[in-house]
């Protein structure tokens, strides 16, 4: 047995305990993680919440990122490079249910943590590293461009700032004023949300392309500017992609490939993905309660 995060009936952060949960052994293609960090994501609390309508039986268990070492392989056990999964291997990437102790994950979601990548800011990096990576092959940007991103303070948003900088691209970045300094010092033009927007951003120039992280209201800002609505796309404004025609963010990109890409990045120093704050497994509650209130930008991560 094992413990995990589990609910037995949707709601509030409160309805969550900790439980103990059979270890499965892994099956061919998989490999058994012993999680260091599991990064906490909006989509984990609308599911939770019943927001994100499920039918799976209770009790149900929480989040998809993590970071961890393998105990166990199943047979054929391969990373996306073809070579083999082994027992010890310092892992990143997703798994239904990572927050706990132990869980099985398919090896082709899994790639080799660098050690240069501390293991709480891996175990955040799949859903929003690679959902930023995801509008970026929706929606190009290159030298010469200047992206308006909603939200850039936000795990999403950070990630794909920072790539569209490394790009050649100009950044315009909407955040809270208390956000501004960290753009700054990522290469982002910031912008105060809320009312007067358009005209704040149209202030500062020709806006080419948006990338919404957050809500629509970059969307709507684009819109009002003049940008083709197939130069926008939103990760999670469902009514603003079927009315204005925006693009959602392409899947197929989400594979381990990129998210090996991605951690070579912040090993080497040319991405940054903040923690915010970590969480014991005990403490998943209040881990929640933070990532869905105020909190400084960067991942809510789980260390189980």
């Amino acid at each position: 047995m094992t413990r995990a995060a589990l609910y037995d009936e949707t709601g509030s952060p409160d309805v969550l305990r900790v439980g103990q949960v059979d270890v499965p052994e892994p099956g061919p293609g998989q490999a058994l993680v012993r999680v260091r960090a599991a990064g906490l994501n909006p989509f984990d609390a609308k599911m939770r919440s019943g927001f994100i309508p499920s039918e799976a039986p209770f009790p149900r268990r929480t989040g998809s990122d993590l970071a961890g070492t393998v105990e166990a392989v199943g047979d054929g056990a391969t990373y996306w490079d073809g070579s083999a999964v082994a027992i010890g291997d310092e892992v990143l990437g997703r798994a239904a249910g990572s927050v706990s102790e132990r869980v099985v994950a398919a090896a082709s979601e899994l790639t080799r943590r660098p050690p240069a990548v501390p293991v709480e800011v891996a175990g955040g990096l799949w859903v929003a590293g690679l959902t930023a990576v995801s509008c970026l092959v929706t929606v190009p940007v290159e030298e010469g461009d200047t992206v308006l991103v909603g939200g850039a303070a936000g795990g999403v948003g950070l990630v794909v700032s920072q790539l569209a900088v490394a790009r050649g691209a100009r950044v315009i970045g909407t955040a809270s004023v208390r956000n501004h300094e960290l753009l700054r010092s990522l290469g982002v033009e910031p912008v105060a949300y809320g009312d007067g927007l358009v005209e704040r951003v149209a202030a500062l120039g020709q806006i080419t392309a948006v990338v919404d992280a957050h809500g629509r209201e970059a969307l709507d800002t684009g819109v009002a500017l003049g940008v083709p609505v197939d130069r926008m796309v939103a990760i999670a404004a469902y009514a603003a992609i079927d009315e204005l025609g925006v693009h959602d963010a392409e899947r197929e990109a989400r594979t381990a490939e990129n998210l090996a890409g991605l951690a070579d990045r912040i090993a080497d120093g040319r991405l940054t993905l903040p923690v915010a704050a970590t969480f014991p497994l005990d403490d998943v509650v209040a881990a929640f309660q933070t990532l869905e209130g105020v909190h400084a930008p960067g991942k809510i991560v789980v260390t189980p």
